[in-house]
């Protein structure tokens, strides 16, 4: 039949420069690239598939109500989240706050004291030099211990005073009672040792800034009170742990409490009260809280909690049908299906994998070897096996989608965004690309596998195959956009009618559930025709694909293709109309398909624009420039028209269909006439120099193929040879045509150049019939004008006036006088 097309008239148009696919370089061997195609899909169908097999509690929300008991079948623990989270709260609000004590602060402290003590004694040696200048020791002496004396009971000591050096190099200013104090002492080295050792004690004990500091404000919130204090010394990186930061004083009890200290404990008042001012001015906040650090050991704390678990023992009621379920509920479900066994999803996988394989595998068997009308090549195995894929997608998505809105919603179930699913669009995509036979095998095979996905769900494939089916049988023949529109409607509508009557028969489900489902139903139906309306152009972009839609744009005789066949060899361009008329009511009755068969007689003929005056229907009175070649140049003028034909039609992108048409449609014929002048040729110059001469090489006088492959090819050849043939008969008749036609069809039968086609001898039976219907009619008499009479004299009866009159043609074998098989000789034909 005409609706179940063959796949010649769909397949992929690799060759064109839109839309190429090329099969990749490591895949030389078509078999194993399926075989690895097979092995692929597989896989990425079991991924999608396999969660469905996997024993899993259903997917519930907060206030979702249960719709069926769910018990224990092993025991298991699951995590008391509370108690967890709050022995870890506990463990870090016990961890230790982290403090930094700058070691250096104390050093610095030391050397500005050092340094100003060493210049004011030096400057005071100085000075002293100066006044005792020029005295015998013993009154140097005398005079040395003589101002002693004075500062000591508290005259004006005898030497300079250096206060702004001193306080310039303290970096503080000093009272004057204070250096007084210092001068008398002469700013001693001891004096010096006692003021750093009392700086040593309390820099080591740790000083806090004030109590503004930003870092010390929020540590409040950290309830420092309960905390241990980890106290690391910088930089020397030495450690030690302190009860609470209550041990610590800021800079201003520091300096009180340093003051106090030293009154108290040194013995002499007035060096006590030099060295207690000296000492705190130069005290400096040195322990500093590292929030950065102490978060990491709040989070080492916690990280090192073990968490907490209850065990749930086998056959323990998880939740129950109709309970309204809380997030207790919830963790319960999720700590039982975290508790199932990953091996069995492994195994799960593995069994999906293989079943998809072993599938895939048979329906490839018999799609491809079973049915010798189908033919796919990788490629088009490679857009099924991605139609498919993004259908099952889809599918999940929309399972996925069910599962998450969960029961809330009383008007849907658990497959109602499914039904939504425009599963059918691949089957309309495969039958419009492929055939009816094709899409059927696509229907089915989408059908298993998305009840598969659906957990061996047997309405869903029901569901699956009667929409694809449906679907998939409306497009077959697409020769206009709105053909997968209507389709669409009379899916959608078989969708809402399957989904009406397993609710019926199922006595389960409100009415307005039943609706609902209905209406989705529906809408993948519509959804389906849009999508393989819109994507039918796209894949013809991409795949090079040739539908019926765009083989009507070529019919078009305002194709400029034909239009330059028609200005360039306008001979050839009206042999080309016959034959399409020819083979289009053939092959309607045949079953083949018609409309690539008329396409492909208009332009199987297009390599003669190259050279149309070496061919006899282009030629009228013109000189047949054969004469002066010789025959095996002639043979390679005729066969190059071919090759010609074949270049123009993938510039001008005609399709892969067509352009296998052209390069069959002569088949392996001999150029007999060509090759009978060659050897007559040979035999005239062997007698004329009675030498031997190399044998002719018969295949240089054949076409070089392919034979015809498909029943449009076939009818293709038939018609060309037919329809010149009959060209040549001096007096067209229908009896003479009949004959014609029926020797003209055995002899290509019995030169085997049918053998590759699924022509059988009813084809051709009745391939003969109708080209002998038309042929008889484009041939038939012309009544003859009493006023043409005298005019017509000589000539044939009813021959048409407008046409020349027949002469002998050079290029062909004989005239019809010497023989009557002559007339069926045509130039490149035979």
């Amino acid at each position: 039949m005409e609706r179940d097309k063959s796949f010649d008239s769909r397949r992929l148009n690799s060759e064109t420069l839109g839309g190429r696919f090329r099969m990749p370089q490591g895949w030389k061997n078509p078999e194993h690239a399926k075989v690895l195609l097979v092995v692929v899909f597989s896989l990425a169908a079991a991924l999608l598939i396999t969660p469905t097999f996997l024993k899993r509690p259903p997917a519930y929300r907060i206030g979702d109500v249960a719709t069926h008991d769910i018990k224990a079948d092993r025991d298991f623990l699951m995590l008391d989240q509370e108690a967890t989270k709050q022995k870890r709260q506990s463990a870090r609000q016990d961890a230790p706050l982290i403090f930094d004590l700058h070691e250096k602060a104390a050093q610095i402290a030391v050397l500005r004291l050092s340094r100003a003590f060493k210049t004011t004694r030096g400057a005071l040696h100085d000075a002293l030099l100066q006044e005792t200048n020029g005295l015998m020791p013993d009154h140097r002496v005398r005079l040395s211990a003589r101002s002693s004396s004075t500062q000591k009971e508290g005259g004006e000591p005898r030497i300079p005073s250096f206060r702004a050096a001193f306080e310039e190099a303290l970096g503080f200013s000093v009272p004057e009672n204070i250096y007084l104090i210092l001068a008398g002492e002469h700013f001693s080295p001891s004096l010096e040792e006692r003021v750093i050792g009392w700086l040593h004690i309390i820099f080591e004990e740790g000083i806090l800034p004030d109590a503004g500091d930003p870092d010390l404000v929020a540590l409040q919130s950290m309830q420092p009170a309960r905390r241990s204090v980890q106290v690391r010394m910088i930089p020397s990186l030495r450690e030690r742990t302190v009860v609470s930061l209550s041990h610590f004083m800021d800079i201003h009890r520091a300096r009180e409490k340093a003051t106090t200290r030293i009154l108290q404990q040194e013995g002499d008042i007035q060096s006590a009260r030099a060295i207690a001012y000296l000492c705190a001015q130069l005290l400096e906040p040195n322990l500093f809280f590292n929030r950065l650090e102490t978060q990491r050991a709040e989070s080492a704390a916690a990280e090192a909690v073990k968490p907490v678990y209850v065990q749930i023992k086998k056959n323990e009621m998880i939740i129950r049908d109709g309970q309204k379920l809380a997030e207790e509920d919830l963790h319960k479900l999720e700590a039982y299906a975290s508790a199932l066994p990953k091996k069995r999803a492994l195994s799960a996988f593995w069994a999906i994998w293989l079943f998809s394989a072993l599938f895939l595998a048979v329906l490839w068997h018999m799609l491809s070897l079973r049915i010798p009308s189908v033919r796919l090549d990788f490629h088009d195995y490679v857009f099924l096996a991605s139609v498919l894929l993004v259908v099952l997608v889809l599918c999940r998505t929309a399972d996925w989608l069910s599962a998450s809105v969960g029961s809330q919603p009383g008007y849907f179930n658990q497959r109602s965004f499914l039904y939504a699913v425009p599963i059918a669009a691949g089957a309309m995509l495969a039958s419009i690309f492929f055939g009816l036979t094709t899409a059927v095998f696509f229907s089915l095979a989408v059908s298993v596998f998305a009840a598969l996905l659906c957990g061996n769900d047997f309405q869903v494939f029901v569901f699956a195959l009667l929409g694809s089916l449906v679907g998939s049988y409306g497009v077959n023949p697409c020769r206009n956009r709105l053909v997968p529109i209507r389709a669409g409607l009379l899916t959608g509508a078989t969708n809402a009618a399957c989904l009406t009557l397993f609710a019926l028969f199922q006595e389960h489900g409100s009415s307005v559930a039943v609706l609902v489902n209905a209406f989705l139903g529906f809408m993948g139906g519509i959804v389906s025709g849009v999508l393989a309306t819109g994507f039918t152009p796209l894949a013809e972009l991409l795949f090079g694909y040739t539908t019926d839609i765009r083989l009507l744009e070529l019919a078009s005789m305002d194709q400029p293709l034909l239009q330059e066949l028609m200005i360039q060899a306008p001979g050839t361009y009206h042999h080309s109309l016959i034959v399409g008329n020819m083979t289009e009511a053939a092959a309607k009755s045949i079953g083949a398909n018609s409309l690539l068969a008329k396409v492909a007689g208009y332009y199987h003929d297009i390599g003669k624009i190259k050279k149309p005056l070496y061919f006899i229907e282009n030629q009228f009175d013109a000189e047949n420039r054969h004469e002066k070649l010789a025959p095996s140049m002639s043979s390679l003028i005729l066969i190059s028209h071919v090759k010609d034909g074949v270049e123009l039609a993938r510039k001008h992108r005609l399709g892969k269909p067509i352009i296998d048409i052209i390069r069959q449609h002569h088949g392996k014929s001999l150029i007999s006439y060509f090759y009978q002048k060659a050897m007559e040729a040979r035999e005239k110059t062997k007698t004329s120099k009675g030498a031997e001469l190399p044998p002719i090489n018969i295949d240089d006088y054949r076409y070089p193929g392919p034979k015809p492959q498909t029943k449009e090819a076939g009818l293709v050849m038939l018609a060309d040879m037919v329809e010149a043939a009959c060209r040549s008969l001096s007096e067209p008749t229908p009896a003479r045509i009949q004959g014609m036609v029926s020797r003209l069809i055995n002899s290509a039968f019995t030169d085997g150049q049918l053998d590759e086609c699924e022509l059988t001898l009813k084809d051709l039976h009745q391939i003969a019939k109708h080209f002998h219907q038309i042929l008889a009619t484009v041939h038939h008499k012309r009544i003859e004008y009493p006023a043409q009479a005298s005019s017509t004299k000589g000539k044939p009866n009813g021959t048409d006036s407008h046409q020349r009159e027949v002469r002998p043609d050079k290029d062909r074998p004989g005239t019809a006088a010497a023989s009557g098989r002559t007339d069926l000789k045509r130039l490149g034909l035979q």
